[in-house]
């Protein structure tokens, strides 16, 4: 049985891509995860940060979410035009690449790619959090848990997006409904104890805040809107129109969190909801309102389980977004490769990677984590915004052009405030590591693209005149012993028709080189070989037998020494541990050397030895 085919399903060919696509609610399921969990706690920021000013002050949450589901709509009208505009995906980058120019696309790609890994280490700690909280013996197992837990939502991603969509649909649905229907029971249920409407209007002249916290409190609760973005990196998902299928579903997520996270804000001011490090703001209006019943722990379940699985959104984005960045030589080609799956697993293996390393690092920690959060996609939102303002500016006839520009301008101009106050009020306590990591990772970005530039100035053939011309080789077979890999390996070398070549045997005692010197001489191949044994006085065969090959290249022209080294293939995956593997060492010496060539033959051993003669290895 394959295990690989167990765990991650059989290979699929090129025309299945279709039927591996999703429609709007699957995705919906796959992309929306990160926005919607953020209903968990967005609410509960701001509440915790006006706190601080007294009870009075959390009036000001409504206005502050109030400006937060407006800014919502500024980015979902935005990226459906995005969407329309580029509709193979990669939405910041992209706009931010073709507008401003390739530099304001890096930076916000760059900024998304530290987002989503940084998303999946958040959400993944925050369930795990919550898991933790429901049963107290679990605390030391905190990291081994957020770790297996990052490996699960990795392999069902590398299973394909079907499959994902498939097993996050329930969840996800259920966490939308069940906050919709205490949202809107808390605003319409008959409280005597409950604020009276009017109360909403005006705040208390007990509320004193200053402007600094109400700024910071909307930092805070723009946490809220992470992952709004992602539909736009992945339209490539959809099946076919995938761009009208994409816009459709940004508005269903538009519609979804604005409803559940103004509800929440409401239902939370209209009851007096004041933070609680024991239970979540969310967990406290569901028990307000349902009481500790089957309502209340089904919420607690499904509010951890939609902030575990928000990781999701991640490993959909994070691969698509590196290829495309790929395409144009910023990451490595690898990220371009899709699996037998469909899916680019290069991109989802290196976030799970990074993710896991960062659990580890900050120790399961959501709240070392979030400081380091919100930081690099808000920048994207903003370089989004500002492009598609630029764009539209250049376009006199666009359809809408006059609203875009000026929701374009007011939604950059809030998600720019946003970062200042982010890294303004957050910089000591991680946030640093973010701006540090953004230039760090764009230099990187260039010294790849200037690398693949490099290679490209020096492969190309522009004089087509040029002719391929046979140079005289000098070739060197390494040989340990006279066996029938030796015999293979020198006759593949006589077949290339060299000048001169040598056999090539290292010893390390005088009675091993005595024993085969006489073999040699007895077998006596072909008289066109010369064989040269060195004797090696410190019990090393790689040493003397790379300085013999240097030797060579000084003698001759650059190009000219061929090294021809035999390789044994065994039947069975744990042979290999029972022989050296010499032929990797020295290949991986001389791969290097621009004077050598290098190729590797491969002797592939029977399960039997032939009647013929003897196999000595």
């Amino acid at each position: 049985m394959d295990w690989r085919r167990v765990l991650f399903g059989r290979p699929l060919k090129d025309r299945e891509e279709t039927g591996r696509k999703v429609i709007v609610w699957q995705g919906l399921a796959v992309l929306a995860p990160d926005a919607l969990s953020s209903v968990a706690y967005g609410t509960q920021e701001i509440l915790i940060v006006l706190y601080a000013a007294g009870a009075a002050a959390l009036w000001y949450s409504l206005p502050i979410s109030a400006v937060i589901v407006l800014l919502l709509a500024f980015l979902v009208y935005n990226y459906r035009q995005i969407i329309t505009a580029y509709p193979n995906g990669g939405g910041a980058y992209v706009i931010g690449r073709d507008t401003i120019g390739p530099w304001t696309g890096v930076l916000a790609g760059t900024a998304l790619l530290i987002d989503y890994t940084l998303t999946v280490a958040v959400s993944v700690t925050a369930g795990v959090a919550a898991l933790v909280s429901a049963f107290p013996m679990l605390l030391p197992w905190t990291v081994p848990i957020s770790v297996a837990f990052t490996l699960f939502i990795m392999i069902v991603n590398l299973r394909g997006v079907k499959e994902s969509a498939q097993l996050f649909m329930g969840p996800t649905y259920l966490f939308i409904i069940m906050v919709l229907i205490m949202a809107v029971w808390g605003l319409i249920k008959p409280d005597a104890l409950a604020k009276p409407y009017h109360a909403f209007i005006a705040p208390s002249p007990l509320a004193i805040v200053a402007p600094l916290l109400i700024l910071r409190a909307f930092s805070s609760g723009s946490s809220a809107l992470t992952g709004v973005e992602a539909i736009s990196n992945g339209v490539p998902i959809f099946k076919d129109p995938a761009p009208r299928r994409a816009r459709a579903t940004l508005l269903l997520l538009g519609l979804f969190l604005g409803a559940m996270f103004l509800g929440t804000s409401l239902v939370a001011y209209r009851y007096g909801i004041t933070p609680n490090n024991q239970v979540t703001v969310l967990q406290q209006i569901a028990a307000h309102l349902f009481g500790r019943g089957v309502f209340f722990y089904l919420l607690s379940f499904v509010t951890m389980a939609i902030l575990a699985i928000a990781a999701n959104t991640s490993f959909t984005g994070f691969p698509q977004l590196a290829s495309i960045m790929a395409r144009d030589q910023w990451m490595p080609r690898m990220f371009l490769s899709r699996g037998d799956r469909l899916v680019y697993q290069n991109g989802i293996l290196v976030l799970g990677s990074f993710a896991i390393l960062l659990i580890i690092v900050f120790h399961g920690s959501t709240d070392a984590l979030i400081p380091l959060y919100a930081v690099g996609v808000y920048m994207s939102f903003t370089i989004a915004m500002a492009s598609l303002v630029k764009k539209r500016w250049r376009e006199p006839d666009a359809p809408n052009r006059t609203l875009t520009i000026v929701t374009g301008t007011l939604g950059a101009l809030l998600t720019a405030a946003v970062v200042v106050i982010a890294i303004i009020t957050k910089f000591t306590e991680g946030a640093w590591i973010v701006v540090v990591a953004i230039p760090l990772l764009i230099l990187s970005f260039r010294a790849t693209r200037r690398h693949y530039q490099m290679v490209a100035d020096n492969l190309r053939l522009n004089d087509l005149t040029i002719k391929p011309v046979a140079k005289k080789l000098v070739v060197v077979v390494p040989l340990a012993s006279i066996n029938r890999m030796t015999m293979a390996t020198i006759s593949t070398a006589l077949s290339m028709n060299p000048d001169e070549l040598i056999a090539l045997h290292i010893s390390t005692s005088r009675e091993r080189e005595h024993i085969v010197m006489e073999r040699w001489n007895r077998w006596n191949p072909d008289p066109r070989i010369k064989f040269v044994s060195i004797q090696s006085q410190y019990r090393s065969v790689l040493r003397p037998m790379v300085r013999y090959i240097d030797h060579l290249t000084n003698l001759f022209a650059p190009g000219r020494v061929l090294v021809v080294i035999p390789e044994l293939v065994v039947g069975k995956p744990w042979q290999n541990l029972l022989h050296n593997h010499m032929a990797f060492a020295l290949e991986a010496i001389l791969v290097f050397r621009r004077e050598v060539s290098v190729t590797v033959v491969p002797y592939h051993l029977p399960d039997k030895p032939d009647a013929g003669g003897e196999v000595k290895t």
